[in-house]
């Protein structure tokens, strides 16, 4: 592992003084060779991350996302030769999208050592998978053979821990909400209203209590963000981009975990693409490259929440008033990383240790194309 530089940086337009120390974090996961090229995965360990209040304050969880993949319009670039069309690639059919317990390590206070892995399981104890739900996208192995759609496979992006253990987890595919067990396996999966016909033969409980609006999500648009209320009763979520590509707004929902039942509706508005700034550096970005990739709860009916590009990340704290679909939600910028030099990309695992200490992790695509891991230990101070 790599440490790499501290930086100090103070931004008068938020009056906060940040300061960050990131390095990279590598856990190999394979070698896949084909006759053009050769690729060295490793495990993408950043979709989502989690701090349990109850933990040790350098204990955090993240979740992966459902393996190794190539867009088919990506092959020639990645593989050096044309797959397919459309659909994805995915080299490594049998990986089971799995969740992490880290530990900072006592001697870098970003670098990491995983205490434990634990897989998705369903309910017979078989490992999950990350192919394709039916009607999502088509499917493929790195030998170019179609893959079945897999009614047990997740997109997972997003995760919280009760303090008894227990996993929620945003799945893009459905777009759904994942309930599992201490040990990883899948006892429940919330779904939007008429979703469970296409599940049909799921190795786990399907419930079809979502609104049937989010079935419109934009194709690998789905939750990537997922919160906890601090008394564990209510969960937080929305999609990761609005139905319409060229809107800005989505709808932030809560359910009510015990009755199962959404309970809370407010509408977030993203900010417009010019104001990625690195972003912009090479071509101009356009409403659609704009998403959520994260919320995290940080007191009574406060949510930070995580909007970016690739190279700009933005944080925005909201207070969340009795719910309604009438006005956007007040948002207050806390960090823009368009201010801090040489921040990792891709950001989209936060987990919130308390107000002033944050752990940020990126999601590296599992190195498909090279890209490094990294753990951010983020403090912020009042000046």
């Amino acid at each position: 592992m790599k440490k790499l530089a501290l930086f100090v940086v103070f931004i008068p337009s938020i009056a906060m003084a940040l300061t960050y120390n990131s390095s990279s974090f590598h856990e190999e996961l394979s070698t896949i060779t084909t006759p053009e090229k050769t690729l060295s995965l490793s495990v993408g360990i950043g979709s989502g991350a989690f701090h349990r209040q109850s933990d040790p304050a350098d204990v955090f969880y993240t979740v992966s996302d459902r393996g190794p993949n190539i867009d088919c319009g990506e092959s020639s670039k990645i593989l050096d030769l044309s797959y397919c069309s459309k659909g994805k690639i995915f080299p490594i059919p049998n990986f089971a999208p799995t969740i992490y317990r880290l530990q900072l390590s006592e001697n870098n206070k970003s670098s990491a050592k995983i205490l434990d892995k634990i897989p998705l399981k369903t309910q017979s104890g078989k490992l999950a998978s990350g192919i394709s739900n039916p009607n999502t996208e088509t499917a493929y192995d790195i030998n170019k053979n179609l893959l079945k759609d897999d009614v047990n496979g997740f997109d997972t992006e997003a995760l919280v821990v009760t303090r008894t253990g227990e996993f929620y987890l945003a799945d893009e595919y459905g777009p759904s909400i994942i309930y599992a067990d201490q040990t990883g396996v899948i006892k429940n999966r919330f779904v939007p209203k008429g979703v469970k016909s296409e599940l049909n033969g799921a190795d786990y409980t399907v419930t079809e209590n979502l609104p049937a609006e989010l079935r419109n999500r934009q194709l690998n648009r789905g939750f990537e963000s997922l919160a906890l209320s601090r008394d564990e009763k209510t969960l937080y979520f929305m999609l990761q981009s609005p139905y319409n590509p060229g809107s800005r707004t989505i709808t932030l929902y809560s359910m009510d975990i015990q009755s199962q039942t959404i309970n809370g509706q407010w509408l977030y508005e993203l900010d417009t693409p010019d104001t990625f700034v690195k972003d912009n550096t090479k071509k101009a970005r356009i409403q659609n490259d704009v998403k959520i990739s994260e919320i995290a709860t940080i007191g009574d009916n406060e949510l930070i929440v995580l909007e970016r590009i690739s190279k700009t990340t933005k944080f925005y704290k909201i207070k969340l008033e009795p719910n309604t679909t009438e006005k956007t939600v007040n948002k207050e910028l806390i960090v823009n990383t368009d201010d801090l030099d040489k921040f990792p990309t891709k950001i989209e695992g936060l987990a919130i240790i308390s107000p002033q200490e944050w752990i940020l992790v990126n999601d590296n695509d599992f190195a498909i194309e090279g890209d490094k891991t990294h753990i951010i230990r983020l403090s912020l101070q009042d000046k």
